[in-house]
């Protein structure tokens, strides 16, 4: 048999979110180990990063749908009218 190692978690209860996982881990009885082996490595397979640049698109394309900016696909250049500086401060602040 191969080398055991034993990890301790503590769930906060008073966490919605913690609460609900430490129930779903405690109503697999003996197969805690199995399920939360494979949960994580689900997640961690799942769970693709998303960075900044791909924000900064969605947001683009998001906008441009609803015709608050339109993008001049010669030089590259954004029209902006209609939309207040303020937003645009507060998108560089998230960056």
């Amino acid at each position: 048999m191969g080398e055991v190692k034993r990890i301790n978690l503590s769930f906060d209860l008073g966490n919605e979110k913690l609460r609900e996982a430490y129930g779903i881990i405690i109503s697999k009885r003996s197969a805690k180990t199995a399920f939360v082996t494979d949960a994580v490595l689900a997640y961690v397979k799942n769970n693709t990063p998303i960075n900044k640049q791909t924000i900064k698109d969605a947001f683009k394309e998001a906008i441009q749908e609803a015709g608050v900016i339109a993008v001049n696909t010669v030089n590259s250049k954004k029209a902006t009218d209609g939309i207040p500086d303020d937003v645009f401060d507060i998108i560089s602040q998230i960056w």
